[in-house]
């Protein structure tokens, strides 16, 4: 150990406080107007049966469960009933469950009164995945649990003041991607796949693009890691990161992970024989018309980087730790592994030749024909987009489980 020195001290107190006047700056003209607190606390609030047996119908149901600022849960019963729920559905399915698992972003949250917010919006989508015609359905399980994340992703309702809160709420995402988020869809992955031929999907936007990232890529390296020489059967079979507001930094360490272990994703039948999945265990889809991740967010995370040390020595043409760390990964070149457009009115996903990334984990720039904003990810274009990701790896098949 040496000593310190008292100019030190002075020099990292002049280097904070710019820092320090910003985000109280910040706080005081963006007062918290939104309530934190649970929104469902009754099992018939978090627990909804969304579509019936009926012709053409397959039975649905919604299960929420809710998470405050430091990623604890608000009511634990609320997984341990979700738990249950999907348990039961698998027991009544002869084709196994489709669960999907969704995490809101930024000025959204659980209350299930508001109108236009991303729980109404879900509990929809759940619905309609039910509806599908059976000629139509890229799946074919019987029973479908939708399982929306809420967190407190809205803290004002006045217009102006609310787009002064990204920069808190993404640190609010920073601080949910951790034990309680990670063991809500660990647990909930590994009791859908107690069923053969159950799917599970993940999906994340914008800064819940941030807690499924964070958390998702924690479970997978450990598995990774972990297994044997005959792989390992992963509790996923999609996710999906919808303009994901998270560094291009800690996704880079992924991806250069399952580069040096040549990991590959392999969907096998129940006899051990395989085939290599034609699409990715993970998509990040950006769009190039995305301006909250493409200048709100390399502005906002350069003022909370400020006086952060980082390395300089990366190889000429590569991205500088730095960029990495203040960009978000959609807008990253050197990472962007895919793009995707239309072509003669169909969507089209081409792989970048010679891409750096060449793993499981896509990073999809899209055109703003598909995507037109930050916003714009259930458009009929778009869902074509995640339709095909969905097809490439056979998910509609039950006989086939991701290894």
């Amino acid at each position: 150990m040496t000593a310190s020195n008292p100019g030190d001290h002075e020099r990292v107190a002049r280097t904070r406080a710019p820092r320090a006047v910003l985000l109280s700056f910040l706080a005081l003209i963006s007062p918290s107007c939104v309530p934190h607190k649970l929104y469902n606390e009754l099992p018939e609030q978090y627990l909804q049966q969304v579509a019936w047996d009926e012709a053409g119908t397959v039975p649905a149901h919604l299960a929420v469960i809710e998470f405050d600022d430091h990623g604890m849960f608000w009511k634990r019963d609320q997984l341990e009933d979700t738990i249950d729920l999907i348990r039961d559905a698998n027991q009544a399915a002869d084709d196994g469950t489709l669960v999907i698992i969704y995490i809101h972003g930024w000025k959204n949250n659980a209350n299930p009164e508001s109108s236009e917010g991303s729980l109404v919006r879900f509990r929809e989508s759940v619905r309609n995945v039910a509806a599908q015609s059976p000629a139509d359905r890229s799946f074919a399980a019987d029973r479908v649990v939708g399982v929306f994340l809420g967190w407190r992703g809205r803290t004002s309702d006045i217009p102006l003041q609310e787009q002064f809160t990204f920069w808190d709420r993404r640190q609010a995402g920073e601080r949910l991607a951790s034990s309680h988020i990670q063991e809500t869809l660990l647990r909930i992955m590994q009791i859908t796949k107690d069923q053969p031929g159950s799917k599970c999907f993940i999906v994340g936007h914008s800064m819940g693009g941030l807690i499924v990232g964070k958390s998702v890529t924690s479970i997978l390296t450990t598995l990774l890691l972990s297994q044997g020489d005959e792989g390992t059967q992963l509790p996923v079979d999609l996710v999906l990161l919808q303009n994901p507001a998270i560094d291009a930094l800690s996704s880079w360490q992924t991806i250069d992970l399952l580069k040096r272990v040549n990991a590959r994703v392999e969907l096998r039948m129940p006899n051990g024989n395989g085939l290599p999945a034609r699409g990715p265990l993970i998509a990040s889809i950006t769009s190039e018309a995305d301006t909250a991740t493409s200048r709100a967010y390399p502005f906002g995370r350069s003022i909370a980087s400020f006086g952060t040390s980082f390395r300089r020595d990366h190889a000429p043409g590569e991205p500088s730790q730095r960029h990495l760390a203040t960009h978000a990964l959609g807008h990253v070149d050197s990472l962007t592994s895919h793009r995707a457009f239309l072509r003669d009115g169909e969507v089209v996903i081409e792989q970048i030749p010679g891409a750096f990334n060449d793993t499981p984990f896509w990073v999809i720039q899209v055109s703003k024909e598909i995507s037109k904003d930050h916003g714009d990810v259930g458009n009929p274009i778009y869902g074509r987009l995640v339709e095909q990701l969905i097809e490439l790896n056979d998910v509609y098949r039950t006989d086939l489980e991701t290894w």
